[in-house]
C-alpha cells in the first residue's frame, strides 16, 4: 500500500482550496462564529450568523460543482456564488435564529433543500445519465470517510489538550474542546470531503465500478428491515379494515422508518437492476413500491385525523405533503419500471421549496387555518370547556408566531406584543393572551393545563426586573433545597429544613426568620393562567422576626386549591440588613 508523502498531501489540499474556495471559506467564517457564539457573554447575532454561515456550505458546493459541468469562467462562475452570498445575508436578516420551534423547522428545511439540491444541481441538464448515481455515490462515500477522520482527529486533539491539563497543570477553559470540534467539523472535515469529489462528473458516465459492500448492506440489511416494517403496516392495515379504526399518530413513525430504509436500499442497489443473477432487485424494487402506497395513504389519514379538528400546524403541514409526495412516488416507481431516481431528490426539494416562504409556506398555511379556528371555537356556546381548551390553543398558537395581524383579525381587537422573552416569551404570551380572551367571556387556558387541584401553576419574577436592595447590605441567592451555610459578614446563614411547605426558616446568624408563602400561594392558585410573571413588587415577602429582612420570590411552583395548597419548590434573594 502506498502512502501519499506530506508534500502529496500538501499539494492536494492546496488544489481543494483552488477548486472551493468559496465553501472552504465560508467553512473557516462558520467556525469563527461558533467559536465566538461559544464565547462567555456573546450576543444571539453570532449564534445566527453561525448557523446561516453553514447553510453556505452546501450551497456554495453545489454552485461550485454546476460550474465546473458548464465550464462557466470569469463572471459567470463568480456571480452565482455572490448571489447565493446575498441570499444567505436576505435570510439572516429575515431568521430570528433557533428561539422557536418553527424557527428551527424553516432552517432545517431550507438545511435539506440545499443539501439535496447538491445531488441533482450538476445533472439538471437533458435525459438522466449513469453519471448520476456513480456522482452520488461518490459524495455518499465521501461524507462517510470525512466524519470518521475528523472524529479521529478530534478525539486526538481532545486527549492531547487533556494530557496538557493533567499531566502540565495547563489551565485550559471547557469551551476550548467545543471550539476544537468547531474547526474540525466545519473546516478539516469539509477539506477531506471536498478532496473526494469528482474533477470531471461527466467522466462518470463511464464508470461500470461498484462497492461489493453497499449490495451487501443494501441486500441483508436494509432490504429485510423495509420488508417486515411493509408487513407490519399491512397487518395494521387489515386491523383498521376489520375492526374500521382509523390510524393512530404513531403510524407516522413506522411509515417513515419504511420509506427510509426502503428508498435508500432502492437507491444503492439501482445500477444493478439491470445485472443478470440479480433479478431480486427488480422484484423488490416493484413490491417495495407498490406496498408504499397503502403506507402513504395510512399516513395522509393519519395526518387529516388529527388536522380536521385541530387545524394546521408546521409539523402537521409537512407530515402530510410527505405522505402525498411518497404516494406520488409510489405510484410513479410502481408503474414505470425504468424510472429515474433523479426524480426523488428533485421533486422532494422542490415541494420543500415551495413551502419554505411565500403563500404556500408552512406558516403562513397554519396560522390561517388556526386564525379561522380560533374564529370559530369563539362561536361555541354549548361546550364552554371545549371552547375555552380550543380557542387558548389557537390564539397561543398565533401569538407564539408572533403573527398579531391574524390573532387581531380573529379577536377583532388589536394585539401588542413586547420583546421576545426566553424562547417563545411564554410568559408574555400567556398574560396576553388570558386578557384578550376574558373580553370575549372566554377562560384561557395554557399548553400544559390538566384542570383540577392536581394542575402545577409556574410563577416567575418580571423577565428582566431589577431587585431593589436600598436599606439592605447583602443579597444571596438560596432556595430550600439548598441547605449549605455560607458566611455573610460575621454571621452565618442558611435554610432550615422543614416539612411545612408554606412556611420557610432561615437562619442569619442568632436570629431566625419566618417567611409565610400561605397567602402567596393561595393568590397562585386563584388566578389564571396557571403560568405568569410576577411584578417585582408583588415578589417580596417580608420576614418575620428580629432582623429586618425580605425574600424576593423569583421562582414558584403550587399546587391544589384556595382551600387546600401546597408550595412545591421556590427559589429566591433574600436580602438582609445589618442587625439593629
Amino acid at each position: 500500500m502506498h502512502f501519499p508523502s506530506l508534500a502529496q498531501l500538501t499539494d492536494r489540499a492546496t488544489a481543494v482550496l483552488r477548486r472551493f474556495p468559496w465553501t472552504l471559506g465560508l467553512g473557516g467564517l462558520a467556525a469563527m462564529a461558533s467559536i465566538q457564539a461559544n464565547a462567555p457573554g456573546a450576543g444571539h447575532e453570532w449564534e445566527r450568523a453561525a448557523f446561516v454561515l453553514v447553510l453556505g456550505l452546501p450551497l456554495s458546493f453545489a454552485l461550485s460543482v454546476l460550474a465546473e459541468e458548464r465550464h462557466w469562467a470569469g463572471f459567470p462562475r463568480v456571480g452565482p456564488q455572490l448571489l447565493g452570498l446575498g441570499m444567505l445575508g436576505g435570510f439572516y436578516l429575515v431568521w430570528p435564529g433557533m428561539r422557536a420551534d418553527v424557527d428551527a423547522v424553516r432552517y432545517f428545511q431550507l438545511s435539506a433543500v440545499l443539501h439535496l439540491g447538491t445531488s441533482f444541481l450538476p445533472f439538471l441538464r437533458g435525459r438522466e445519465r449513469p453519471g448520476f448515481w456513480q456522482y452520488n455515490n461518490l459524495l455518499f462515500t465521501g461524507a462517510l470517510r470525512a466524519a470518521l477522520f475528523a472524529q479521529v482527529l478530534f478525539v486526538g486533539v481532545a486527549i492531547a489538550l487533556a494530557s496538557l491539563e493533567r499531566l502540565f497543570g495547563v489551565d485550559l477553559p471547557d469551551r476550548t474542546y467545543v471550539n476544537v470540534m468547531f474547526v474540525v467539523g466545519l473546516v478539516v472535515m469539509t477539506w477531506i470531503f471536498l478532496a473526494a469529489v469528482p474533477e470531471d462528473v461527466t467522466a462518470l458516465d463511464d464508470a461500470v465500478t461498484y462497492p461489493r459492500p453497499l449490495k451487501v448492506f443494501a441486500q441483508y440489511i436494509l432490504t429485510p428491515l423495509a420488508l417486515a416494517y411493509l408487513l407490519i403496516l399491512l397487518a395494521y392495515l387489515v386491523k383498521i379494515v376489520a375492526i374500521a379504526e382509523w390510524p393512530s399518530g404513531w403510524i407516522g413513525w413506522l411509515v417513515a422508518s419504511v420509506s427510509v430504509t426502503g428508498l435508500l436500499g432502492f437507491l444503492l442497489v439501482h445500477p444493478l437492476r439491470s445485472s443478470p443473477g440479480e433479478g431480486w432487485i427488480r422484484v423488490y424494487s416493484r413490491w417495495l413500491f407498490i406496498g408504499l402506497i397503502p403506507a402513504a395513504a395510512m399516513l395522509i389519514v393519519a395526518f387529516w385525523k388529527r388536522i380536521v379538528p385541530y387545524g394546521l400546524t408546521e409539523p402537521r403541514v409537512i407530515g402530510l405533503l410527505l405522505g402525498c409526495w411518497l404516494f406520488g412516488i409510489a405510484i410513479y416507481f410502481a408503474g414505470r419500471r425504468e424510472a429515474g431516481i433523479r426524480t426523488i431528490p428533485i421533486t422532494l426539494a422542490l415541494l420543500l421549496a415551495v413551502t419554505l416562504f411565500g403563500p404556500f409556506s408552512l406558516t403562513h398555511l397554519s396560522v390561517n387555518s388556526q386564525r379561522d379556528r380560533l374564529v370559530a371555537m369563539l362561536a361555541v356556546a354549548d361546550n364552554p370547556e371545549l371552547r375555552d381548551r380550543e380557542a387558548s390553543g389557537a390564539l397561543r398558537f398565533l401569538l407564539e408566531r408572533r403573527d398579531t395581524a391574524a390573532a387581531a383579525a380573529a379577536l377583532g381587537t388589536p394585539i401588542t406584543l413586547g420583546p421576545r422573552s426566553g424562547t417563545y416569551g411564554v410568559a408574555n404570551v400567556d398574560s396576553i393572551a388570558t386578557v384578550a380572551l376574558a373580553r370575549h367571556g372566554v377562560r384561557y387556558r395554557a399548553q400544559w393545563y390538566a384542570g383540577g387541584a392536581d394542575q402545577d401553576r409556574y410563577f416567575s419574577r418580571e423577565h428582566g426586573s431589577a431587585t431593589d436592595v436600598a436599606g439592605y447590605t447583602w443579597l444571596i441567592a438560596i432556595s430550600p433545597a439548598d441547605t449549605m451555610r455560607r458566611v455573610v459578614g460575621e454571621d452565618s446563614v442558611y435554610v432550615v429544613p422543614t416539612l411545612d411547605s408554606m412556611v420557610t426558616h432561615i437562619v442569619v446568624g442568632t436570629d431566625t426568620l419566618r417567611f409565610d408563602l400561605g397567602e402567596f400561594a393561595r393568590h397562585a392558585v386563584s388566578v389564571e393562567p396557571p403560568w405568569r410573571e410576577l411584578p417585582a413588587a408583588e415578589s417580596r415577602l417580608t420576614a418575620a422576626g428580629p432582623r429586618r429582612a425580605t425574600l424576593v420570590v423569583t421562582s414558584l411552583i403550587v399546587r391544589g386549591s384556595a382551600d387546600s395548597v401546597r408550595v412545591r419548590s421556590w427559589n429566591g434573594e433574600l436580602l438582609i440588613a445589618p442587625r439593629p
